[in-house]
Parts: C-alpha cells; structure tokens; sequence
C-alpha cells in the first residue's frame, strides 16, 4: 500500500483536503483518503488507541478537523452541529484560506470558521485531545 502521508506531507501550505490536529498541523491528503490517512496516522500518534479504534474514530474524539475538498470541515463526532476548533486549528484553516483568496475553497473555508466554535483544551474534560 502506498503511504499517502508522505506522498502528501504535513505542514504543506496548499488547498487540500486533509486532516488538521489540534496543534494546527495540517496533514492534506486526496479527497477520498480521510480514512486511509487517519488510520496511518493513528497508528504513529496514538498506536494504544489504535489497536481498539479506527484511526477516524480516535480523531473525531479527539476533535481532529477533516476538511473536505470544497473547504467545508468537521471536528469532532457531532457532525451536525458547529464544528468546536482549537485556535491553532483556526489559524491553518485560515491560513489555507490566505492562500488563493479568490478559490471557492477559501469562500467555504472562511464561513465556516465564522460559525466555529472555540475548544478550549485547558477544559479538564478535554483532557484526552493529546496533541501530537
């Protein structure tokens, strides 16, 4: 199996789908491969939680975002409500946003750090969002 993680790696500034950690890394991957990557990834951050969970799984609890390929994004298992972020979190997306303003990507991404949330990771019952 080819590694998407480093056929695509972190901290690439570019208008990708991918997954953001709560310490605003930014790991872009292609627009169907959330999965695949999360569960590479998982399996380097969080091997214990890996052997248990799906590497979604373990980010979704963990309140990592999946941004999707038109700019929209999740964070954490409620998909339905407002996505609750970290500020590092909002800096990347803000910052991938930045990086061709006219995109209908950055116009998604923008709205939706409008109706996100703050996630505050000092709250003692977010204890588990270990950051990589």
């Amino acid at each position: 199996m080819a590694r998407t993680t480093t056929a695509f790696p972190g901290e690439r500034n570019a208008q990708s789908p991918g997954w953001v950690a709560p310490n605003g890394r930014f790991f872009p991957c292609s627009a169907f491969e959330h999965d695949t990557v999360a569960e590479e990834l998982a399996v380097r951050f969080y091997p214990h939680e890996a052997r248990r969970k799906t590497g979604t799984h373990i980010f979704e609890e963990k309140h990592w975002v999946r941004l999707l390929d038109d700019g929209a994004f999740h964070a954490g298992p409620d998909m339905r409500g407002a996505p609750r972020i970290t500020q590092a979190q909002r800096d990347r997306l803000f910052d991938l946003a930045m990086t061709d303003l006219d995109s209908d990507f950055s116009s998604k991404v923008l709205r939706w750090l409008d109706g996100a949330e703050e996630l505050d990771l000092s709250n003692p019952t977010h204890h588990s969002l270990s950051i990589i």
